[in-house]
């Protein structure tokens, strides 16, 4: 008895195509023939209509399962979880709490390599950068447990000025410092001590810079956000995951840029040129160059300067820190008079790609104001917003502080800055900013 054979099983619409066609190539040759016989093919030219059908609903259908297909196979950023500053480790015996001395670095810098919540301005280095460079007084606190095991840290500087006042902070002039701990009750006590410091020597208030809210049950500011993008492991990715304008822009300012480079001191003069020009556009009182150069040399390494010129002539400029799997940029400018060029989206755009080609996981754009235009900036990159909370230790009855340049008392001297000369702004400046936290 004879067996009927099954037809051949077709996996995919593009085998079950390629088939179709044979038979269409089949039918085609039939009618040809009958015509030629002056046979009457009608039959043949209706199965002949049937499979071409079929053959341009498989298409389609096998051209929208590819573009699925790429769609989901798009890189794009995830959503990123702050590691939390405050753990939830068990205490481990009593604990006490020191000031960290040049013996300590070492075991501070292990223990911040193990914290997930660390960033590079939790460094040693940098408290002994800002006591060298303005001559603040610096006080890093270590908690210890019962075997000597460190357990948590807590950097403070104290800024105490004629024109702002007296207070500590942890830590002035960059987004992040606050304290780092195995557990509530550690963050607790380095706490503790720091206001006991922070009533030695008479400050208004100490302020904590945070990027998660740890429920310290202290009073916060929460008015600015941070902007951190994921990155993924080659910079086509990247690219391919900006929408068609940011590209646009970048492209434009490519064709305007004609050198980039991206090193270290020999890049200084450059950057601090366009660097303090775009501050006193900006009404801020700026560094002195001197803070950049031995911000430099204390995170040897770890920082970068990055220039971009138009013809030969710096216009564009940043600084870049990496720590930790985490590059940022702290400080960027270019000069109002060549922002039509879209320099800034060229130069961010090469920085992107550094950072992805130096294997960092997350890149930090850096804080703004809600209603900042540098808010609409960062956040077209595909940026995540971070809130940041900022938690203070005040005397009862006292009011958060309202150092930022949206205070209605500092606008008027913003405005005469900004018609100031940069040559007198550098020279003033340095002995502002240094009480600004």
């Amino acid at each position: 008895m004879g067996m009927e054979m099954p037809e051949p099983r077709l996996d995919t619409p593009k085998e079950r195509i390629d088939a179709l066609k044979k038979t269409k190539g089949r039918l085609s040759r039939l009618v040809g023939e009958a015509r030629q016989s002056g046979l009457i093919a009608d039959d043949l030219i209706g199965e002949l209509k049937q499979v071409s059908d079929e053959i341009k609903q498989l298409q389609k259908r096998f051209k929208k399962q590819l573009n699925d297909t790429s769609v989901a196979r798009k890189w794009s950023p995830g959503s990123i979880e702050i590691p939390p500053a405050i753990a939830q480790k068990p205490s481990r015996g009593a604990i006490r709490v020191e000031r960290c001395t040049n013996g300590n670095d070492s075991a501070v810098e292990a223990y911040l390599a193990g914290h997930p919540a660390a960033s590079i301005w939790h460094r040693p280095a940098v408290s002994t950068f800002i006591d060298n460079t303005y001559g603040h007084r610096a006080r890093y606190l270590i908690a210890l447990d019962d075997k000597d095991a460190m357990v948590g840290v807590l950097p403070l500087v104290q800024l105490n000025t004629r024109l702002f006042g007296n207070f500590l902070v942890a830590m002035p002039y960059f987004n992040y410092g606050g304290v780092l701990a195995d557990n509530r009750e550690v963050a607790l006590k380095l706490i503790a001590h720091a206001d006991q410091w922070r009533q030695e020597v008479s400050a208004r208030h100490l302020e904590l810079r945070f990027c998660q809210d740890n429920e310290l049950g202290l009073p916060q500011k929460t008015d600015k956000v941070g902007f951190w993008l994921p990155l993924p492991d080659n910079s086509n990715d990247l690219w391919e995951s900006f929408q068609p304008k940011v590209r646009a822009q970048i492209r434009r300012g490519q064709r305007e840029m004609t050198e980039l480079c991206i090193g270290g001191p020999e890049l200084l003069d450059e950057f601090y040129r366009v660097f303090s020009v775009n501050m006193r556009d900006l009404g801020t009182p700026v560094y002195g160059k001197d803070f950049f150069s031995n911000l430099l040399q204390a995170l040897k390494g770890q920082a970068w300067l990055v220039v971009a010129r138009i013809g030969g002539r710096a216009v564009g400029c940043a600084f870049l820190t990496g720590y930790q799997g985490r590059m940022e940029i702290p400080w960027a400018s270019t000069l109002r008079l060549y922002n039509h060029t879209s320099i800034n989206m060229s130069m961010y755009w090469a920085i992107l790609e550094f950072a992805v080609q130096q294997g960092f996981d997350v890149f930090d754009f850096g804080r703004c104001s809600h209603d900042a235009g540098t808010y609409h900036f960062k956040q077209q990159w595909g940026a995540q917003s971070l809130k940041l909370y900022w938690d203070y230790v005040l005397p009862e009855g006292d009011k958060l502080p309202a150092l930022n340049p949206d205070n209605p008392k500092f606008r008027l001297m913003i405005a005469i800055w900004q018609r100031l000369p940069v040559r007198l702004t550098n020279l003033l400046g340095p002995h502002i900013v240094k009480g600004l936290p």
